[in-house]
């Protein structure tokens, strides 16, 4: 059997704990994948910033998982000139392409049930004012003069103002009336707003994250104070593995899969609220950054990290090609044109383009590799992983470079350490 050296890049600028447990794990399992005619070997490498060839770009890395590349327009380029020489996770063209409100418009077209959306222009324009080569006399004619107040009581109140680009909840604020309102939006910049209906008394708010068509659903606390809290089931209970009846944790896994298939997203996430009522609501899902770091994670980290490690092994060992953004949308349009004029029902629909999701991504074939070619040892290997000092390490530094104030880190690593020994227990009593 013909052994080949598959190399995995990876280039993430922030998420410490992620990046090195990632390299970590794999160079722990020292994978040599026996799958069709070729046994690979496979190992990691740091991306590293630095001068290329723009004319004769090449890359030896097999896979790179960019997180981040769009906060540095060097590497971006480089990525985008070399995508078709590897597989990129993610392909951040899609992410420039796409943003809240196409993909709000696009998944509400679909049937997702979408709370009411409009996008507004920028309150300040001063940027443009007095910039010397933009002319205020032929930009500013052309801006149509709106009322605020009218479109309030058209989205309803109460409601959400927050930025296009969003960022991690920076900048969104609820606004309870048209006072609240003006007062938001006059505050709110320079950055274009969009104002969201709010679904009031959710029963659930769910974040799902996204690795190929692994989907990780976990509850989310948006009232936190502090993000590294927002992962926490409540003061008294830290963790609630089944939180969701199962008719539910369908159906917020099939939104995330078909919203990132449909994209060609392999990394995203996606936030979901539950009505008392049953309906589930996506209010955010455009996320090419995802937040991915023990500190917010916590109980969640090590499966999205071996959610991650089995779809880079699957994409390695199986050569396989990243497909051209926007391929397949006249199937699922197709789909909904079918449906439509057959009166399916909205499950009918979501189960028809969740088949679709799933032949983008190979759904079937990656589990037979899970299955067959990386088998029981993977889990296994997986636990002794995070059961040793060097995940230890990993956990203490990313407590200490995430709490600024010495103080507060005795307790805090002690606190991660005990949710990370929920799973482990968990983990165990899973695999028997």
């Amino acid at each position: 059997m013909k052994i080949v050296e598959k190399t995995i890049g990876v280039m993430d600028p922030n998420a410490y704990s992620f990046r090195e447990t990632l390299e970590a794990l794999i160079q722990y399992i020292n994978p040599e994948i026996k799958w069709g005619k070729e046994t690979s070997r496979i190992k990691t490498r740091k991306i590293k910033c630095r001068p290329y060839d723009v004319l004769q770009a090449k890359t030896t890395c097999h896979a790179i998982i960019n997180r981040g590349a769009h906060w540095n327009p060097h590497h971006n380029s480089f990525f985008q000139r070399v995508s078709h020489q590897t597989y990129l996770l993610n392909d951040m063209s899609s992410f420039f392409a796409i943003n809240k409100n196409t993909s709000y418009g696009h998944m509400y077209e679909l049937g997702m049930k979408i709370p009411t959306t409009y996008a507004i222009p920028q309150e300040d324009n001063s940027e443009m004012e007095n910039n010397s080569k933009v002319a205020p006399d032929l930009i500013f004619p052309e801006y149509e003069m709106f009322d605020l107040e009218e479109l309030g009581n058209e989205v309803g109140y109460p409601a959400f103002l927050k930025p296009q680009d969003g960022g991690g909840w920076v900048g969104v604020q609820k606004v309870n009336n048209y006072e609240e309102l003006l007062s938001a939006y006059k505050k709110s910049g320079a950055k274009p707003q969009n104002l969201q209906a709010a679904v009031e008394g959710y029963k659930e708010f769910i974040r799902c994250v996204g690795m190929g068509p692994q989907i990780i659903p976990m509850h989310y606390n948006a009232t936190a104070e502090f993000s590294h809290d927002r992962y926490m089931r409540s003061a008294d209970k830290a963790i609630e593995p089944k939180f969701l009846d199962d008719a539910v944790e369908k159906e917020v896994k099939q939104i995330c899969k078909i919203i990132n298939a449909f994209y060609g997203w392999d990394h995203n996430s996606c936030e979901s609220l539950l009505t008392h009522a049953g309906a589930v609501h996506p209010i955010d899902f455009a996320n090419a950054y995802p937040d991915s770091t023990l500190v917010s994670l916590h109980y969640y980290f090590p499966e999205l990290v071996k959610n991650t490690v089995r779809w880079l092994f699957f994409v390695v060992c199986t050569n396989r090609k990243k497909k051209v953004f926007g391929h397949d949308w006249e199937q699922y349009f197709g789909v909904l044109e079918k449906a439509n004029k057959e009166g399916w029902t909205y499950q009918q629909k979501m189960d028809a383009y969740e088949a679709l999701a799933d032949k983008h991504y190979s759904t079937k074939e990656f589990e037979e590799f899970v299955q067959k070619g990386l088998g029981k040892e993977f889990d296994k290997k997986c636990l002794e992983f995070f059961g040793t000092d060097a995940f230890a390490t990993i956990l203490d530094q990313e407590v200490i470079r995430y709490f600024k104030i010495p103080a507060e880190r005795p307790a805090m690593i002690e606190r991660y350490r005990s949710l990370h020994g929920i799973w482990l227990e968990a983990e165990k009593a899973r695999l028997g």
